[in-house]
């Protein structure tokens, strides 16, 4: 077969765009031994007072799978508060203000509907100081407050974010001390008569390096009295200047990509396949495609689906985006099974997504000759100063981090783009 008809589930099994949820968390997921979930588990346990962890990896890497393994390993003896942050809040104008008021929000929804009954006192004031924000708006004028319907105004106001004008007529920051500690004395009344709280904040990973540093670098986001685990981006973990503030958050775990090639004992690069790196991801895509039966057993041949796995580099959404590409090409030349040449193409059209800078090939080449990260800047006119090479590099997927038992964290360049260091280096010669 090579018609529409079949290659549709086959593609529609590959959405990169969408993290396992529900039944596919039960079906789809491939048990990894990075996983900071058990950890997490166990340290949350071991922490009476209130905690603040950080999970850090690359966009794409897994991190809101396996939190949502987390909610549901907690889910009996926390009441969970789950806080999308990409949903609830505008992509472009974000701060800390914003998600420090969103997550005080969701913490008194998520009390409500698990059937706690906020004391009437609490409630005024947390309307009052909730309303300072949104009394100006004129949206919001008149009426008589409500929880309810405060909460959805504020969450409008929420999605378009707090303008500098808004910020300084409204004067957001000076109240949002205010309303967190109004929080703190509902978390601290609720958990005298429900599970304590776990608050996981998912969403902050994609935004901006220099967004993401300033937010981080806030006090309120460890501020609420309750355990609260945020996902972060992967240059924020490796970051000179996010050490100092890393410091006031409990500990910070690593979802490390899924090794593609080994590294050798000085946690260098290698071009020797990591063999069980390759198993876990071929799994990943082997047990999608065996909920369609056995017409789909022998979909990818063996060599292609290995040539995707390591042009994935091991990020397991982009995997997933290189096989629903090869469906595509597969459709678009009428055949009916995956091949090399198939996966070569998929590979090809994928490539073309990253646009690597001159400044960016010296650091490529460092970081693929010696497995590290450099701290070495580039002034640039498009972020108006001086930027950390390696930070955007990072961001960008252009260098990939992993972790080896015995050699510990490692990096090296995504294997999409080494073609194009080869060319690069080949000039330079």
């Amino acid at each position: 077969m090579s018609d529409i008809k079949f290659w549709k589930p086959a593609r529609q099994l590959f959405r990169h765009d969408e993290p396992l949820m529900n039944e596919e968390l039960q079906d789809f997921y491939v048990r990894r031994e990075d996983s900071p979930v058990d950890a997490l588990v166990n340290l949350l346990e071991m922490d009476d007072d209130p905690a603040q962890y950080l999970v850090a990896g690359h966009r794409g890497g897994g991190k809101t799978t396996e939190l949502r393994r987390l909610e549901q390993k907690c889910a009996q003896d926390y009441t969970v508060v789950w806080v999308d942050t990409d949903t609830a809040l505008d992509k472009f104008n974000i701060g800390h203000a914003e998600v420090a008021v969103l997550i005080g929000m969701q913490v008194v929804q998520r009390l409500g509907d698990v059937g706690w009954k906020l004391p009437q006192k609490l409630e005024k004031e947390l309307l009052e100081s909730l309303n300072k924000i949104t009394y100006q708006d004129k949206a919001t004028a008149g009426g008589e407050l409500q929880l309810p319907k405060l909460f959805q105004d504020l969450g409008m106001l929420l999605k378009v974010g707090f303008g500098r004008e808004t910020t300084r007529t409204l004067e957001v920051r000076p109240v949002l001390g205010e309303i967190i500690n109004k929080v703190n004395e509902i978390i601290v009344a609720a958990q005298r008569e429900k599970p304590k709280l776990l608050v996981i904040v998912d969403g902050l990973d994609r935004k901006e390096y220099s967004i993401a540093l300033e937010m981080f670098s806030s006090s309120l986001l460890t501020d609420l009295q309750c355990h609260i685990i945020y996902a972060i981006p992967i240059a924020l973990r490796y970051s000179p200047s996010f050490k100092q503030p890393m410091e006031s958050f409990t500990k910070c775990l690593d979802l490390s990509n899924i090794a593609v090639f080994k590294c050798d004992e000085m946690a260098r690069p290698t071009t020797n396949p990591d063999r069980v790196g390759r198993h876990i991801l071929m799994e990943v895509v082997q047990k999608r495609l065996a909920t369609l039966g056995d017409a789909y057993a022998n979909l990818f041949e063996p060599q292609a689906l290995d040539l995707l796995c390591e042009k994935s580099g091991g990020v397991l959404r982009d995997l997933v985006r290189l096989a629903r590409m090869a469906c595509q090409v597969a459709l678009s030349q009428k055949v009916s099974r995956i091949d090399r040449t198939i996966a070569e193409e998929a590979v090809k059209q994928e490539h073309r997504m990253y646009t690597i800078e001159d400044y960016h090939f010296p650091e490529l080449e460092t970081v693929h000759r010696t497995g590290k990260l450099s701290s070495n800047e580039f002034d640039s006119s498009r972020h108006r100063g001086k930027i950390v090479i390696c930070n955007e590099l990072l961001h960008n997927k252009f260098v990939l981090g992993y972790y080896d038992k015995k050699y510990e964290q490692w990096f090296d360049v995504n294997p999409m783009l080494w073609a194009d260091l080869e060319r690069w280096q080949k000039t330079k010669e």
